[in-house]
């Protein structure tokens, strides 16, 4: 355990059927290490923690359970019935509105109809048409390193590659890509309650005028499907777009970017193991699925719908549950020697896209864009290392990420 978490004095808005013996107060972001090793600093979690444990200072609500084994937090997301996703993540709660983050914090049956709207946006043959793009958007990025010997990797690549991509996608202009990633990180990454508020009442009024204007005009991007889609054979409410939209936006400004940054920092400090995918780009899918498996970065929430046990703790309705992926990925009883990257690593059933109904519904594009990121990056710039002069920062809170990368090359 860290000594952060130990230092720490417990609170006295303990639930009574908490034992006190399962309190050990943690909040993924103030321990230091999350400044430079968020994985690290979450390790004793699966090493030293209880099966469960309930940290009554969790950083998005009052308390919360925390789930160390991968096969509880699978039963945790599959599980609807015990553990409901509703008003999981709240943004429309931190503006006074009441819509639901659409299909994220719905619960079956309303969940199965809008993820059936969705599932066909991102499927393999519709990724594979994307192909094109998603190349193009690397390429230009990669233009910008012509002659140089180095770069900050996370706002040179990183961040906007994949935010283009998506921008794209919704039919939003990637010139305005800046002023995006200023709301994504005072909603996600900011733990000042104004802040976040301030960033979620942006988005929503961007979005409404985007609804508006497809309702008037509609195109081919996501925002226009949205906008003219039909559930249960019935036109949409606002409330029911904006939450779609809402989802779209959010997911792709941040998850694959903040996974960019922790597979490159450790193609940059494993020279031989770059230069072997380097040799044979056959091998790059095995790697980005353990590097998924090593980074996974997201915390997700349950609240429990009725009382039930997890190794025989009681767990009663209306506590919060947190689901670290990052512990599931990195369970030592169904990984062996889980926080070593093993590329010949057999039957890989990480979760870092989450597991069950609420899988990641963009797992198939993620995947092309970090193979794609991978083989562009192999083919443009040569063997590169980390600068070990240079600042490297990163991050906790409910997506683990890089905010500061810094490489060289010859």
């Amino acid at each position: 355990m860290t000594d952060t978490a130990l230092a720490m004095e417990i609170p006295g808005d303990v639930p009574a059927h908490v034992p006190p013996d399962l309190v050990i107060p943690f909040d993924f972001y103030s321990d230091p290490k999350f400044k430079t090793d968020p994985f690290g600093a979450i390790r004793w979690q699966q090493t030293e923690a209880p099966r469960i444990f309930y940290s009554p200072t969790h950083y998005m609500m009052p308390g919360c359970w925390v789930i160390t084994k991968v096969d509880d937090i699978r039963h945790v997301q599959q599980r609807a019935d015990l553990f409901s996703s509703r008003g999981q993540l709240s943004f429309a709660a931190l503006i006074g509105e009441s819509w639901d983050l659409i299909p994220v914090e719905l619960d079956p049956p309303e969940h199965g109809a809008y993820r059936a709207i969705l599932n066909p946006l991102f499927s393999p043959k519709e990724v594979a048409k994307m192909e094109a793009g998603v190349l193009d958007a690397a390429s230009s990025l990669l233009n910008n390193l012509d002659g140089k010997t180095g770069c900050e990797f996370i706002e040179g690549f990183a961040q906007p590659f994949p935010v283009s991509v998506f921008l794209q996608l919704l039919g939003l202009p990637v010139e305005e890509m800046p002023m995006f990633l200023s709301w994504e990180h005072g909603l996600l990454k900011s733990f000042s309650l104004d802040k976040r508020k301030e960033s979620a009442r942006n988005i929503v009024g961007y979005l409404r005028n985007a609804i508006k204007e497809r309702r008037a005009n509609r195109g081919t991007d996501l925002i226009s499907y949205a906008t003219h889609a039909e559930v249960d054979g019935r036109k949409m409410t606002d409330d029911e777009i904006i939450g779609i939209c809402f989802l779209l936006f959010i997911a792709g400004l941040d998850t694959v970017a903040s996974s960019l940054g922790f597979h490159f920092n450790h193609l940059a400090t494993d020279q031989d193991l770059q230069a072997k995918l380097r040799a044979d780009r056959s091998l790059i899918p095995n790697a980005i699925e353990e590097f998924l498996r090593l980074y996974s970065v997201i915390i997700s929430h349950r609240r429990v719908a009725q009382d039930t046990e997890i190794g025989g703790v009681l767990m009663k309705a209306g506590d919060w549950v947190s689901v670290p992926t990052g512990n599931g990925s990195r369970d030592a009883s169904e990984f062996a020697d889980p926080d070593t990257f093993d590329l010949n690593r057999n039957a890989n059933r990480h979760v870092a896209f989450s597991y069950g109904m609420h899988r990641c519904i963009g797992s198939h594009l993620a995947r092309r864009e970090f193979v794609v990121a991978m083989n562009a990056w192999f083919d443009r710039v040569p063997q590169f290392r980390k600068d070990m002069d240079a600042p490297y920062r990163t991050n906790g809170g409910a997506v683990f990420g890089v905010e500061e990368l810094h490489l060289r090359w010859d």
